[in-house]
């Protein structure tokens, strides 16, 4: 698969507060950068069973591989050095899981990310 859709910025949340019992403020760091290929999705389950967790998707990526990358970390569909100008309509979205593999079509490491829209 092509990854030539764009450029994407994966965040992490951390406490920006460096005092101790101080009250947390959230700060996003800055952890990948990389040209990502959107992938086809599901937006809810053909089959729900009991006790399963449903997780709503907004959009899927493909990414080169970056094991570091985890659930609840942030992504923007732009490049870092573009955040100066973003817009306020610019969506961020919160990783709801990140499979770490092959792709089955060239055997190269990817990482595949599903998307929830998010509200910072």
């Amino acid at each position: 698969m092509n990854l030539d859709t764009g450029i994407l910025t994966v965040f992490r949340v951390e406490n920006g507060n460096r005092m101790t019992g101080g009250k947390p403020v959230r700060t996003y760091a800055p952890i990948y950068r990389s040209w990502y290929g959107e992938l086809n999705f599901e937006t809810s389950p053909s089959r729900p069973t009991e006790g399963r967790e449903e997780l709503r998707i907004d959009a899927r990526v493909r990414v080169h591989q970056y094991r570091k990358i985890r659930q609840h970390d942030i992504v923007v569909l732009r490049a870092l050095d573009e955040m100066a100008d973003r817009e306020e309509t610019d969506t961020v979205y919160r990783i709801t899981r990140a499979y770490h593999g092959t792709d089955p079509e060239s055997g190269f490491p990817i990482t595949d990310l599903s998307l929830e829209e998010y509200q910072p």
